[in-house]
């Protein structure tokens, strides 16, 4: 008698134990979610996370808020999340410069992007945009190539930091184009693009989102895309490839990571939540309005994703010698 009570015991106890594993699972999230950004308001990355934190928001029934902790182009964001508990309260849009091209940027980080994270969707992607203040003389790039080889050094751009898409571009326009430009790294698109506006910087490279609103208005010129086809919200700027840098192609991308430890349930909850929200038909609007391609994969996916991007970005930084004062 006294065995068969403990037996009865013992699965009444397994019973419990997996009853309630299974509710933890299928409860989350039971607290608010942190969406970290590592740039200012008001550029992309900051317009991607709100458009997709409101829809999450929606669809978990519990808050997804964006944070912005920006600084040292986006280390001091992404270390925060690295180090945050793996409970899927704190997740991060990271882009191809944080989570991929810093990894070889800089000779020291405070934590390493394929050991730390855990990819959980590929988000979207689009190229960068060449723009420069509507009060210089340029009418397309080749003749702001021309000004600047026959006056090397005069020439500023602006980035939304160093490592950023944006920086790269320039970085890869120099090369292609043989000419001498000084960079100005900001924190952000936002700082970048007021500069720009302002006349402080010749030209800066940024993406159709933040910059859009500036070019339809007038306030700034767009001469070229970063894509080897042309963007549909701006159909009359032509590519860097068709207009004299051929060959030439860059596009960022934006995902989601968690911390190291999420567990599976978590990151795929996670991620079916986003597949969800970039199917609502406003956030298609939205993201037809800002040019922006979604992607919205599997993790297995996008691990396999980032650390091909990882490989290629430290083969590119390595070949053209790209290097940094840190």
């Amino acid at each position: 008698m006294l065995q068969r009570l403990t037996l009865l015991s013992s699965l009444l106890i397994s019973i419990f134990f997996t009853a309630t594993n299974v509710a933890h699972a299928q409860a989350y999230p039971t607290q608010p979610i942190k969406m970290v950004v590592a740039f200012p308001a008001g550029g992309t990355t900051d317009l991607l996370a709100r458009v997709f934190s409101r829809k999450m928001s929606e669809l978990l029934n519990q808050p997804v808020t964006v944070e912005n902790r920006t600084g040292a182009g986006g280390i001091i964001g992404t270390e925060f999340v690295a180090r945050s508990a793996p409970d899927g309260q704190v997740i991060m849009l990271g882009t191809v410069g944080t989570m991929s091209v810093n990894q070889s940027l800089y000779k020291k980080l405070p934590y390493d992007v394929e050991k730390d994270f855990v990819p959980i969707t590929l988000l979207a992607t689009l190229p960068n945009i060449l723009l420069i203040n509507p009060s210089l003389p340029y009418k397309n790039i080749k003749e702001l190539i021309a000004f600047a080889k026959a006056n090397p050094g005069k020439l500023t751009y602006a980035s939304a930091g160093t490592g950023t898409a944006s920086f790269l571009a320039g970085e890869m326009f120099k090369q292609e184009a043989g000419v001498e430009i000084t960079h100005v790294p900001y924190r952000g698109s936002a700082p970048a693009l007021n500069d720009l506006m302002a006349g402080h910087v010749s030209i800066g490279f940024d993406y159709p989102p933040s910059s859009l609103p500036f070019i339809t208005s007038g306030k700034l010129k767009a001469l070229g895309v970063t894509s080897l086809t042309r963007v549909k919200v701006t159909p009359d700027v032509p590519t860097l490839n068709e207009d004299g840098l051929r060959g030439f192609n860059l596009l960022t991308w934006y995902g989601v990571f968690a911390p190291k430890g999420t567990s599976a349930e978590i990151v795929n909850k996670l991620q079916s939540t986003m597949a969800e929200a970039a199917k609502a038909p406003d956030v298609v609007k939205r993201m037809d309005e800002l040019a922006v391609d979604m992607v919205v994969n599997s993790p297995a996916e996008f691990t396999k994703f980032h650390r091909a991007d990882v490989a290629t970005w430290a083969k590119f930084i390595k070949d053209k010698n790209i290097k940094i004062d840190e």
